[in-house]
C-alpha cells in the first residue's frame, strides 16, 4: 500500500474501541503475575490482550478469542468481534502488514454499517461500554476508576444485565480492598456483590468475594455459606480454592486454607497472591504453636517454630520475585517473628521500590523494639 494509503488506515485505525485505543495503564508487576491474574477473566470476557505479549502470542491470542467468539450468536458476539478485529488490525499495522490491517478494518466498517453506526469504525452502545471496562479491570488497580465508569455507564442503559452487574461487582470490590484504610470504603462493594449474584446465582467468583467482604464485615457465618457453595461448584476451581484458603486462613484454619492454597498453586504456580498466603499461613502455624507454648522456646516446639518461619520467608521471598512491588510481603517479612531469620531475610538483595520503605522501616523498627522489650 502507497502513502496515501497508510495515511488512510491510521486514521481509521483511532476510531476504533479496543485494546490499542484503551490506554491501558498495566501495573508494574511482573509478567508471569499479571497473566496468572487475568486468567480467569479472560475466560469471562474473551478479546485478547496484545499488548503483554509478542507478536506470534498475540496473534494466538486474538485467535482463540475469535474461536470463542463463533460460538456466540448475540449481539454481544458482534460487539466482541469488533474489539477483536479492531486488535488485528493495529497489530498487523504494527508489524508492516498493512493490506491484512485493512482486511480488518473492512470487517469492523461492515458489522458498524449492520448496526446503523454512527461511525464507520466505532460502535456506541452498552455492550461496547462492558467490554472496555472489562479490558480496564484486567490491567490492574491504575484502571479500576475507569473500570467502574463504565460498568456504570453500561449499566445506566442496561440494569439487569448479568455481564456488566459482575464486572461491576469485581471492580468495586477491588477498589474497596485498595482503600480499606477508611471505614466508609469496607461496604461499598457489598450491595453491587449481592445484585451480581442476584442476577447469576451460578457465579462461584462472585460468591467468594462476596464471602471476604462478609468476612471483613464480622459477618464470617454468613460469608461461609457462600464459600462452602462455591466450594461445591466445579466450575473456577482455581480461584475458589486461592480466595476460600485466604477466607480459612483469617478464620484460624490454618491446615484447610494451606490445602486450598496448594491446589490453587497447583494450577497457577507463578502466583505471588498464592505464595504470600502460603507464607501467612506459615506465619500463623508459629505464632499458634508459641501461643500454645505460652511463648516460651523450648524443645521441639522452638524447632518447629523455626522451620515454620523458615518456610514462610521462603514463600514470601518468592512472592517479592514474582512481584518485587508487592509491599505487603516486605512488612511481612519486617514482622516475622526471631530476628536472626527475618532480619537476615530482608537484607538478601530484593529492591525495595519507594514507596514501601517507610512502612517497612517503621514495622521493622517497631517490631525491634518489641522484640528487645519482651525478650521474645
Amino acid at each position: 500500500l502507497n502513502k496515501s494509503n497508510r495515511h488512510v488506515i491510521e486514521e481509521s485505525l483511532v476510531q476504533l474501541r479496543c485494546h490499542f485505543a484503551w490506554e491501558l495503564l498495566f501495573e508494574d508487576i511482573e509478567m508471569p503475575d499479571l497473566e496468572n491474574r487475568i486468567f480467569f477473566l479472560f475466560s469471562k470476557q474473551p478479546t485478547g490482550l496484545c499488548e503483554i505479549s509478542e507478536n506470534q502470542e498475540a496473534l494466538e491470542s486474538l485467535k482463540e478469542a475469535e474461536d470463542l467468539i463463533q460460538q456466540e450468536h448475540d449481539i454481544q458476539s458482534d460487539v466482541r468481534s469488533l474489539v477483536t478485529w479492531g486488535n488485528y488490525a493495529w497489530l498487523y499495522y504494527h508489524m508492516g502488514r498493512l493490506a491484512e490491517a485493512q482486511a480488518y478494518l473492512d470487517k469492523v466498517e461492515n458489522t458498524c454499517m449492520k448496526f446503523a453506526a454512527p461511525s464507520c469504525y466505532r460502535m456506541e452502545c452498552p455492550q461496547m461500554d462492558g467490554e472496555e471496562g472489562w479490558a480496564l479491570l484486567k490491567c490492574g488497580r491504575k484502571n479500576y476508576e475507569r473500570a467502574k465508569a463504565c460498568f456504570e455507564k453500561a449499566l445506566a442503559e442496561d440494569p439487569e444485565n448479568p455481564e456488566f452487574s459482575t464486572g461491576y461487582a469485581i471492580t468495586m470490590y477491588r477498589l474497596d480492598s485498595l482503600n480499606m484504610a477508611t471505614e466508609t470504603s469496607e461496604a461499598f462493594c457489598l450491595q453491587p456483590l449481592k445484585e451480581a449474584i442476584r442476577l447469576n446465582p451460578e457465579d462461584v467468583y462472585i460468591k467468594v468475594l462476596l464471602a471476604l467482604k462478609l468476612q471483613d464485615l464480622g459477618q464470617e457465618a454468613d460469608g461461609e455459606k457462600y464459600i462452602e457453595e462455591a466450594l461445591n461448584n466445579t466450575s473456577s476451581q482455581t480461584y475458589v480454592f486461592r480466595y476460600a484458603g485466604k477466607f480459612y486462613r483469617r478464620k484460624g484454619c490454618l491446615d484447610k486454607a494451606l490445602q486450598l492454597l496448594k491446589m490453587a498453586q497447583q494450577a497457577t504456580p507463578s502466583s505471588a497472591f498464592l505464595h504470600h498466603q502460603i507464607g501467612l499461613c506459615y506465619k500463623a502455624f508459629t505464632i499458634k504453636i508459641k501461643r500454645a507454648a505460652n511463648w516460651q522456646r523450648r524443645g521441639q516446639d522452638r524447632e518447629n517454630v523455626h522451620r515454620l518461619v523458615h518456610l514462610a520467608i521462603y514463600e514470601i521471598e518468592k512472592a517479592l520475585m514474582l512481584r518485587p512491588t508487592f509491599k505487603f510481603a516486605y512488612i511481612e517479612l519486617a514482622v516475622l517473628p526471631w530476628p536472626p531469620c527475618s532480619v537476615g531475610s530482608l537484607l538478601h538483595p530484593v529492591p525495595l521500590p519507594p514507596a514501601c520503605a517507610h512502612s517497612l522501616s517503621l514495622c521493622l523498627s517497631l517490631y525491634l523494639s518489641s522484640e528487645s522489650t519482651h525478650g521474645q
